[in-house]
C-alpha cells in the first residue's frame, strides 16, 4: 500500500514538470508536457512523458521497490509511445526511489530482442542543484536524494512552507511526509520539525491586511486591530527554534529590533 502512495504522489509532484529536476536527469530542458494516458487494449500510463527542446522524448517511470520485471515493462512502454508520437529519438529512465538496495536489471538480451533502458537511483542525483531550485517540487523531491546537509536542507523547506497560504502548505507538507517515509534517517526528524515549526503557524504575516496596518500605526495600535501579541510571540519562538538571528527575525516579521527585544522581555 505505501508504494502504491508514493507512486502516486510521485506522479502528482512530477506532472507540474519541475525544471531542474528534468534537466539534473536528462542534461536538456523539457518543452512541455505531452500526454501520458497510453493506449492499449486497456489505457496505461506512464508516469511521466515529455518533448524536450531538441524534439526528442523523454519517458519517466518511477519505481519505490525491485521489481524482475521491469525491462519488459519498460519495453512495453516504448513500443506504446513509439506508436503514438512517433518518434525517433526516445530516452527513457527508470528513477529508482525505494530505501533498499538498487538491484534490478536494465536490458533485455534475449537470441531475437536486445533492449536497454536507463537505470537510475535518484540518491544519485546532485541534491543541491534541487534544493537551490525555484521551484517548490524540486525542493520536496529533492527529499528522495542523499541529503548531506539535513539541517540546511530542513531549514529550506520550512522557509518556503511558511511562506504559502494554509491550503497550499497542507498539501505539500503531505507530499513531503509521503516521500520522507521512503529515508527513515531523515524521516523522523523531518516530520518533528515540520510539525513543530510550520503546522502551527496558520496566518501569513507578510499578507495578512491587519499586519500591515499594524505596521503603518505603530505596533501595539496594530496587534490591538486583530493581530494578538501572542500570535507574534509564537512565531518569533520558532523562528528562534530555527537559528534565525534577532537581526533576521526583525527583517521577517517586518519589526524593529526595539519593539522585538520588548517581546522578547515580556517572555521572561
Amino acid at each position: 500500500m505505501q508504494n502504491i502512495k508514493i507512486d502516486i504522489t510521485l506522479r502528482d509532484v512530477i506532472s507540474s514538470l519541475p525544471k531542474k529536476f528534468i534537466k539534473s536527469l536528462t542534461g536538456k530542458n523539457g518543452k512541455k508536457l505531452l500526454d501520458s494516458n497510453l493506449p492499449e487494449v486497456k489505457d496505461k500510463r506512464a508516469d511521466l512523458i515529455v518533448l524536450m527542446e531538441d524534439n526528442s522524448i523523454f519517458h519517466l517511470e518511477l519505481q519505490s521497490y525491485n521489481d524482475k520485471n521491469m525491462p519488459f515493462r519498460m519495453l512495453e512502454y516504448f513500443l506504446l509511445i513509439k506508436q503514438r508520437y512517433n518518434c525517433e529519438n526516445i530516452t527513457q529512465i527508470c528513477l529508482y526511489v525505494g530505501d533498499k538496495p538498487l538491484k534490478m536489471e536494465n536490458k533485455i538480451n534475449l537470441k531475437n530482442l536486445k533492449y536497454e533502458f536507463l537505470l537510475k537511483d535518484i540518491k544519485e542525483i546532485n541534491c543541491s542543484e534541487l534544493i537551490n531550485s525555484k521551484d517548490l517540487e524540486d525542493k520536496i523531491l529533492a527529499v528522495l536524494c542523499d541529503i548531506q546537509d539535513e539541517n540546511r536542507y530542513i531549514n529550506v523547506i520550512i522557509e518556503e512552507l511558511i511562506k504559502l497560504d494554509e491550503n497550499k502548505r497542507k498539501d505539500y507538507i503531505k507530499k513531503l511526509f509521503s516521500f520522507a517515509r521512503y529515508r527513515p534517517k531523515l524521516n523522523s526528524v523531518l516530520i518533528k520539525r515540520i510539525k513543530e515549526d510550520v503546522m502551527p503557524i496558520t496566518i501569513e504575516l507578510k499578507n495578512d491586511p491587519y499586519f500591515k496596518q499594524g505596521l503603518q500605526q505603530g505596533l501595539q495600535q496594530g496587534l490591538q486591530q486583530g493581530l494578538q501579541k501572542g500570535e507574534i510571540k509564537g512565531k518569533i519562538e520558532i523562528l528562534q527554534e530555527l537559528g534565525f538571528s534577532k537581526k533576521e527575525i526583525a527583517k521577517k516579521l517586518n519589526l524593529n529590533l526595539k519593539d522585538l527585544d520588548n517581546l522578547l522581555k515580556d517572555e521572561k
